[in-house]
């Protein structure tokens, strides 16, 4: 059994690995809602409030010029101002959004626990659903059964022509490919869900969405439709899939639990292994673009780096035991990452050498994403906080202008 990570203790909480009374201890609830009192998450808008930039947010990304993050409880708010005021966006679900990505000032995507997708048009002031965690079952299990199917035919070619080896890794293939149909069945009829952790699109049609146990979701058409992705994936023990980033025309990566790195060169057609530095989880990825640099990043203060499309990782020292979450670059040269415990760290020479500093408080940030203002926004367990460039807070109150 895989053990928990960090990002269970913190922040992108997986609730299938976490479990109910961790994820409680996480998000600060002192006792559990009753039965009676209970509302389908995927059923139930956000509710309004004044707090929504006080409380938990996991993601910030740009909207044209506007900031956009999302959090606990569906929250989803909107800046227009650098990050001193917000207002909340009108949201059909009220299950924890974990990631948001938008393609231009209008039209954006959001996705998290209950492995719900959301789609904005206006440039995050309203939100519908397209996708939750109940279709993706559907389309796993379906999956599932296709491929459990090929591997019996396998077996069955290799048996006739009698080659032991092929006989012993097809035998391995299917017994692999049973434990996952069981596995996509027992997800069905339970009716449970996994959460999403990221979402990319490369344009307003095309575009992916990847969270816990291998889940990577493919649509063409905006997000109307979706199409199981996980078979074009080298990913046999459906290791979570942390965060995705774009690198060049046709080149991604993926990062993930267990040291998994995924890359891709042909639009993620077929997504292949990297060799990995480092055993543990890595939850993000960034791309110095000028430079073709990316740097990779997770549990206890790990960054590693590459200039040769992940061909060669080598691990560098962050200065911080810290678990990194989030990260952004300047001018496509210096990296800032954040994460828990205040960890500040800023990587210099193309990432081959780090600073690392403590933001004042200590507290968990998830993302961070620097303003046109030049300050940077930085979001997390405190919600929404504003630093200078050298990681001192703003001296401005972030305030709220209603929903």
């Amino acid at each position: 059994m895989r053990s928990l990570y960090s990002v269970c203790a913190v922040l992108k909480a997986t609730s299938a690995r976490c479990g109910v009374r961790l994820l409680v201890a996480v998000l600060g609830f002192t006792a559990l809602p009753a039965l009676a009192d209970w509302q389908d998450p995927l059923q139930t808008p956000a509710m309004a409030t004044t707090k929504a930039h006080k409380n938990l947010l996991l993601d910030i990304t740009n909207a044209g010029d506007r900031l956009v993050a999302v959090g606990e409880r569906g929250h989803v708010i909107a800046s227009d101002d650098d990050g001193f005021s917000w207002l909340q966006a009108k949201v059909p679900v009220i299950s924890t959004l974990t990631a948001v990505y938008f393609v231009d000032e209008n039209t954006g995507w959001a996705v998290g626990h209950d492995g719900v997708v959301i789609k904005s048009v206006d440039g995050g002031l309203s939100w519908k659903k397209q996708f939750d965690g109940f279709k993706a079952n559907e389309m796993v299990l379906e999956q599932a059964k296709a491929r459990k199917a090929q591997r019996e035919d396998e077996l069955n070619t290799a048996k006739v022509m009698g080659n032991p080896r092929r006989i012993e890794e097809a035998e391995e293939n299917l017994e692999t490919a049973t434990f996952a149909l069981e596995d996509a069945q027992y997800d069905y009829e339970d009716r449970s869900t996994k959460p999403l952790l990221d979402v990319w699109f490369k344009d307003a049609k095309q575009g992916y969405v990847i969270g816990a146990y291998g889940m990577i979701f493919k649509t063409r058409d905006g997000g109307e439709t979706w199409t199981d992705w996980s078979s074009h994936v080298e990913n046999p023990n459906r290791y979570h899939l942390n965060a995705i980033a774009y690198i060049d025309e046709g080149k991604m990566m993926i990062a993930g639990e267990a040291g998994l790195l995924l890359r891709t060169s042909d639009d993620g057609e077929q997504w292949e292994q990297m060799f990995s530095p480092y055993e543990g989880s890595f939850f993000g990825i960034t791309n110095l673009e000028s430079q073709n640099v990316q740097v990779a990043y997770g549990l206890r203060g790990n960054v590693a780096r590459t200039d040769t499309f992940g061909s060669n990782w080598k691990l560098v020292d962050s200065g911080t035991e810290q678990t990194l979450m989030g990260a952004t670059d300047r001018r496509g040269r210096v990296v800032y990452i954040v994460g828990n415990g205040g960890a500040f760290i800023k990587g210099i020479d193309l990432g081959r050498k780090w600073e690392s500093s403590i933001r004042e408080g200590r507290t968990g940030a998830a993302s961070i994403i620097q303003s046109a203002a030049g300050h940077f926004v930085v979001v997390g367990e405190n919600g929404v906080e504003l630093l200078s460039t050298l990681g001192e807070p703003l001296p401005e109150q972030v305030k709220s202008i209603g929903g």
